[in-house]
């Protein structure tokens, strides 16, 4: 036998190789553009981008808060903390995906400049986000839905502890 293929070989060899790339596992698709993020990649995008906006108005509030109110909110803001880095723990975005992963809000929120007038706005957020989230559950794959009830009842609970602050 030759030490070097013969002319036959390297021709059928070259024959096969185009059916060979076409019928493999990938095949010509490994060329085509990234598949559609899964519903629930949306759904937890949206998720974080709320959870990032929850985060920025906390923070602006304590910017200007002092005493007993901005004791109150420092471990809300920390639980708030907590759960976007939950979130963005489940996120995960393949490299040349269509969709950019969320970015965190640009510059401060809006928020009251009063202190009451901006504890009020943190309670009626955190029961608006809250309410989005138990929202979103139907649509939610199982261990989704777990990570956004759970925010959603950490969330409620905040509500009667701003209520307090407020001295409602």
């Amino acid at each position: 036998m030759a030490a070097h293929p013969t002319r036959r070989v390297v021709l059928a060899a070259a024959a096969t190789l185009p059916l060979a790339a076409a019928s493999g596992c990938d095949g010509v698709d490994v060329l085509a553009a990234p598949p559609r993020p899964a519903p629930d990649v949306g759904q937890l995008r949206a998720a974080i981008s709320a959870e990032q906006l929850m985060v920025a108005r906390y923070a602006a509030v304590l910017a200007s808060a002092t005493g007993a109110v901005a004791a109150a909110l420092r471990p809300l803001l920390a639980e708030h903390q907590a759960h976007l880095a939950q979130l963005r723990s489940r996120l995960i975005v393949p490299a040349g995906s269509p969709t950019p992963p969320p970015r965190p809000p640009a510059g401060r929120p809006a928020v009251p400049s009063a202190p009451g007038a901006a504890v009020a706005f943190l309670r009626e957020a955190e029961q608006a986000a809250a309410a989005a989230l138990l929202g979103r559950l139907p649509q939610a794959p199982a261990s989704l839905a777990q990570l956004f009830a759970s925010i959603a009842a950490s969330e409620a609970t905040h509500v009667p502890v701003l209520g307090a602050v407020a001295g409602q």
